[in-house]
């Protein structure tokens, strides 16, 4: 059930992260990455690759649960298991914050003026932190997930005991002639 929770955070937390962050990041991409205004030669060169560094550190740090949502379902609910409980009971909470300042936000307008104010801005607070608390409890629970083996394979039937048991080493030893790979029948020794 955790899992599906979980499972379920890291898309709201993708939205979130893409409706809340990306204004921002755009931005103060706008205001401090100005490509073109650096003289010709290589400071230009230098200020488009540290742009396009931006740009693209900016879509890795939108991007990370989903990234972390697709290794999930690739690997299934094994990689679950590697996943430290409190990063993810921390991230659950932060999901869970998140939603319920959003509901607040969007229940405030039809509350009386004050208390609609009042609302409006617990329910912007609830909405940082709810987020940061995803975000963290995400990042913390991808990077901090440890190796988990895999389950031992179930043992083979075992007979009733009854049985020949076939020695193939050394090949003096051997009780079984090897067969011929094409017609079936024992291969001459040369």
């Amino acid at each position: 059930m955790v899992h599906r929770l979980y499972l379920l955070a890291l898309p709201a937390l993708q939205l979130a992260l893409i409706v809340k962050l990306a204004p921002p990041f755009a931005e103060a991409l706008r205001a401090d990455a100005l490509p073109g205004l650096a003289p010709e030669g290589l400071p230009a060169l230098l200020q488009f690759v540290a742009t396009g560094l931006a740009v693209a550190g900016a879509a890795l740090a939108l991007a990370f649960p989903g990234v972390a949502l697709l290794r999930h379902r690739r690997a299934g609910a094994h990689r679950f298991l590697g996943l430290p409980g409190w990063a993810v009971a921390l991230a659950l909470a932060g999901t869970l914050l998140l939603g319920a300042a959003a509901l607040l936000l969007v229940l405030a307008p039809m509350l009386p003026d004050d208390m609609g104010m009042t609302a409006t801005l617990v329910a912007r607070s609830g909405i940082a932190g709810g987020l940061a608390m995803a975000a963290a409890g995400v990042l913390c629970a991808e990077l901090l997930r440890r190796s988990v083996a895999g389950g031992r394979p179930a043992l083979p039937a075992r007979d009733s005991g009854r049985g020949r048991i076939e020695v193939t080493h050394p090949p003096e030893l051997r009780t079984l002639a090897p067969t011929h790979a094409t017609a079936g029948t024992p291969r001459r020794s040369p």
